[in-house]
């Protein structure tokens, strides 16, 4: 993915929202994989002005999660009856792209980002949660799964500079995204689960 010899020194991990209605959340590391930035985003339009903005994307490594569909029914059997579900007599499967599990949104900024050179990779939160020993033991994303993400981050990966209040679910998954463009960047193992709208989605081995 990257080059150690390449010269980095900024990590950016954005824990993208399916829709405009739940925030973004952005982090930046140093190369001391110092927290020097918390962020939150909305929009589109928020999203593609802070890359717009970003004046050192040829010096940084950008991690992107990939959010769920929010059209994605829940309920396990609802998810299990979308591949065989009848739609229509001709059984016309993903219609509208209401089986699709990955939301697709600002997949096109991404895109534009990595064909103009710039370091950029997918990643599935909860992969990530898992292969950095975070797992979440209470319902995702509620308070007690945030304070347990939070305390985790201080104590086992060295972010002590975090406040004593609760950052939002979507700052700590942004921050566990930088961590891991600055481990990707700094020869961790990884390995391409699939590519997604052109950017290849990374998992930690």
């Amino acid at each position: 993915m990257t080059k150690q010899s390449e010269h980095k020194i900024f990590f950016v991990g954005m824990a993208l929202s399916n829709s405009s209605n739940y925030d973004t959340g952005v982090a930046v590391l140093d190369s001391s994989r110092k927290l020097i930035s918390l962020d939150k985003l909305y929009s589109v339009d928020d999203i593609a002005l802070y890359f717009e903005n970003y004046k050192t994307k040829k010096q940084s490594v950008f991690a992107i999660s990939t959010p769920s569909d929010n059209t994605l029914l829940e309920g396990k059997w609802r998810i299990h009856s979308k591949n065989y579900k009848m739609l229509d007599e001709k059984f016309e499967i993903n219609r509208n792209s209401w089986t699709n599990r990955n939301s697709p949104r600002c997949s096109d900024i991404f895109l534009e980002l990595k064909n103009s050179g710039v370091t950029i990779f997918r990643y599935d939160i909860f992969q990530l949660r898992q292969a950095y020993g975070l797992e979440a033991n209470y319902v995702s994303r509620s308070s007690l799964d945030c304070k347990n993400l939070q305390s985790a981050l201080k104590l086992k990966y060295g972010f002590s500079g975090l406040p004593e209040n609760m950052l939002p679910a979507s700052n700590l998954e942004a921050i566990l995204g930088a961590m891991f463009a600055y481990d990707v960047h700094n020869g961790a193992d990884t390995r391409v689960m699939y590519e997604y709208m052109g950017l290849d989605v990374l998992s930690k081995i």
